[in-house]
């Protein structure tokens, strides 16, 4: 049996992207035809075998286990940040100023009312502990998941028009905002991770300072997302 792409990361329960990238490493075998890349079953799965990877047989996983694998590849940090967008010069001189300003970029909360829900919450946050979390970074979240929003997960980037006093952990001014808004507990967390991971770059984090446009900013992510997945 010949397998697709799309089927033999499903069997694998891994992102299609990771196959992309050790069929140009070498690392698989493969068929081609054309530009379609094809893999037979029963050497695919001595492949996998060999490799320490668990391979689930087309046909043998189930709708829930599929859903979810949908949910994740549809909601990488990458594709979050750019449905969130970039925005420049955010202008305030309090958390509570740079906070209002965000909200009014944010995409989905496109009423009065929904806008002051979101800020409602933001600041609940922010009161419990400040989300400045050092190198000049606060990552704003509402205090629970916005389940009830109907928009899906993003995370909308701020670059402040001068850095502010946000309380972060380290006392250093704040001079970008990454508001994160997830419709759950587990995709919040799991973006969090992603996105915390970019920020242990150093070379990421000089980057932000410059201030970059956004699709340097994006290539960048995917960069470090490519890394991160590589790692793991």
């Amino acid at each position: 049996m010949e397998l697709r792409m799309d089927e033999f990361a499903r069997c694998l329960d891994i992102p299609a992207s990771t196959i992309e990238r050790w069929i140009r490493q070498g690392r698989i075998p493969v068929r081609r035809k054309g530009n379609v890349c094809e893999f037979n079953q029963p050497i695919i799965e001595k492949w996998a075998e060999a490799n320490h990877l668990h391979f689930h047989p087309p046909g043998t996983r189930t709708e829930a286990q599929d859903e979810e694998e949908s949910e994740n590849n549809a909601d990488s940090l990458l594709s979050v940040m750019r449905r969130g967008g970039v925005y420049y010069d955010i202008e305030g001189d309090s958390m509570d100023a740079v906070l209002g300003e965000a909200v009014e970029r944010v995409p989905y909360f496109d009423t009065p009312e929904k806008k002051e829900k979101l800020f409602n919450s933001l600041k609940a946050r922010e009161e419990m502990m400040s989300t400045g979390i050092g190198k000049g970074v606060a990552i704003p979240h509402p205090r629970t998941p916005m389940s009830d929003s109907g928009c899906p997960a993003f995370i909308t980037t701020c670059f402040l028009k001068a850095p502010i006093d946000y309380q972060a952990i380290d006392k250093n001014p704040v001079f970008v905002l990454f508001l994160l808004i997830s419709p759950t507990a587990k995709l919040h967390l799991h973006l969090l991770a992603q996105l915390s991971y970019c920020l242990r770059d150093e070379e990421f984090v000089e980057l932000l300072a410059r201030r970059p446009d956004a699709e340097t900013l994006y290539a960048r992510i995917g960069e470090l997302a490519e890394s991160m997945e590589s790692s793991g």
